[in-house]
């Protein structure tokens, strides 16, 4: 599977509303990524997606075939985190265990790397997200720390898992 990573378009709401509506998905994320998930929250979320992408922030669709069937994002910190960035993605789950998240972890942290000053990449995933923490280990991130009941989601309390890439 061949994938591109790429602005957010409006002709990918319906593929966002498609495969972002699950709840498997919805439970490894923050709140701010709802389910159910509709078109009208594609809609949106689209709309502010091609006005949030900048210099600050990357935010982008994971593409196949011409078909939105993800997204990511990196977040370029501020101030004495001026060149660390955090990550963040998913992919629908017709996608899953084929490598199109190990492909965009890979080709966003290269292009990072290479187009801005950030030396530290960094993501936090749910310690129940194997899988997640499966793709950031084959694009070389490093285990940083581990936290007991940092994330409160569906009325319990989770751990997560702190990894880094360092350029």
């Amino acid at each position: 599977m061949q994938i591109t990573l790429r602005k957010w378009e409006e002709r990918d709401r319906n593929s966002l509303a498609q495969y972002a509506n699950n709840p498997k998905i919805s439970a490894c994320l923050r709140d701010t990524f709802p389910y159910p998930y509709t078109e009208e929250d594609a809609a949106f979320f689209i709309r502010t997606a091609r006005h949030a992408h900048s210099e600050r922030e990357w935010v982008l669709a994971i593409d196949c075939c011409g078909q939105a069937i993800g997204g990511i994002t990196l977040q370029f910190g501020s101030d004495v985190y001026a060149r660390t960035a955090e990550l963040g993605y998913w992919v629908g789950e017709p996608y899953w265990n084929q490598g199109a998240a190990t492909q965009a972890v890979q080709a966003l942290c290269t292009r990072a790397f290479a187009e801005t000053p950030t030396v530290r990449i960094q993501a936090e995933v749910f310690a129940n997200n194997p899988a997640s923490i499966q793709v950031l280990q084959k694009n070389r991130f490093i285990q940083e720390g581990y936290f007991c009941n940092r994330i409160y989601k569906q009325g319990r309390f989770l751990d997560s898992v702190l990894f880094a890439f360092l350029k």
